[in-house]
């Protein structure tokens, strides 16, 4: 049977420790996206945007196509002035530079 190669790894070289283990976000947000509250609450939220992304106008009719997102990021406000639809793109987009994506650093935007 087949054996692998060992790795070679030189004397001194640092160990890269594990990333601290991050909670699961549907534990950590007030409500689960897969509640009965929270569909509610999203099927709300897309009918008074007209499902159209607040930020390019983009039609989000399709199945996944539209992101319901928290404008001040607090996952625990959910509040109808906290709400808005926007599409995949502009969505990622928004959070890659809050979070830190494409390069950017933390909270950039």
């Amino acid at each position: 049977m087949p054996v692998r190669a060992p790795r070679h790894r030189p004397y001194g070289r640092e160990v890269r420790q594990h990333e601290p283990v991050v909670r699961d976000r549907q534990a950590a947000r007030a409500l689960p996206t897969n509640s009965k509250q929270w569909q509610a609450m999203r099927q709300e939220t897309l009918l008074e945007d007209g499902y159209c992304c607040r930020k390019c106008g983009r039609i989000v009719t399709g199945k996944g196509q539209a992101h319901i997102d928290h404008i001040d990021g607090d996952d625990s406000n959910n509040a109808p002035s906290n709400r808005q639809t926007l599409c995949v793109s502009c969505h990622s987009a928004k959070t890659a530079a809050r979070d830190g994506g494409f390069g950017n650093r933390r909270g950039a935007a």
